[in-house]
């Protein structure tokens, strides 16, 4: 579902995500939305923020590198790539995380974050090289 998410938004067309999101999704943004921080409900509240950030671009793509997750839980660490208007063809990149709460098939919680880490964390998950310390003797 989140491959397709990002294959959607890459082509420019996000209307599929009405179809992936529950009714009642909500949606936090942080510090990397354009309002700031807060959050946002509703699948049409969700994607009417999406759309605002894709028109500042003249191109723009979200890339999937890693997916870490458990049960209903997932985080996808992610390069997301955005030309400004006119512009040259040299695009800016950012790597974001993504944190997912899934209910029925549906996508119920999304998360924006600037680091897999810190996504994992506010998702209660372990980070991936995290080790568990080795048994006193």
């Amino acid at each position: 579902m989140v491959r397709r998410a990002c294959q959607a938004w890459t082509d420019g067309d996000i209307s599929v995500y009405r179809e992936m999101y529950a009714p009642d999704v909500v949606a936090e943004g942080g510090g990397l939305w354009p309002e700031g921080e807060g959050s946002v409900r509703g699948a049409d509240a969700v994607i009417a923020n999406f759309e605002s950030i894709r028109a500042a671009f003249a191109r723009s793509e979200l890339i999937p590198l890693a997916f870490h997750g458990s049960g209903e839980l997932l985080v996808a660490d992610l390069l997301w790539r955005g030309l400004p208007p006119g512009s040259s063809e040299i695009p800016i990149e950012q790597r974001v995380a993504c944190a997912y709460r899934f209910r029925d098939g549906l996508i119920a919680y999304t998360a924006w974050y600037s680091a897999v880490e810190e996504a994992l964390r506010a998702m209660g998950l372990e980070p991936p090289d995290a080790v568990a310390p080795s048994p006193a003797r």
